[in-house]
């Protein structure tokens, strides 16, 4: 199945308003900075917050969560996978990391 790329659509008005980025893992920042840099091109928000459930370290941009549910301390060579179980509850993996 292929996908088509299609231009980002924000069913509201950026400017003015107070933005809650939310990840699951916040690791170099560069995902996030994308997404920063994605919402100034709709417009000048008031603020930009970033909430995340975990944190692994390991950034490579100046870029800091506000709310933050867990640190987690992993080698390089490892990731951190947000999955769902069969229950419906989310849970944390590690993996090795693709080169």
């Amino acid at each position: 199945m292929h996908s088509q790329a299609r231009p980002t659509e924000l069913p509201f008005d950026v400017n003015g308003r107070r933005i809650i980025l939310i990840d699951d893992v916040l690791s170099t920042g560069r995902t996030v900075r994308a997404a920063i840099n994605e919402i100034y091109d709709y417009g000048r928000p008031a603020s930009i917050e970033l909430a995340v459930l975990a944190d692994r370290g390991g950034r490579e941009m100046p870029i800091s969560a506000r709310f933050v549910g867990a640190n987690v301390e992993l080698p390089a060579n490892e990731n951190l996978v947000l999955s769902r179980r069969e229950g419906g509850a989310f849970a944390f993996t590690t993996g090795a990391r693709a080169h």
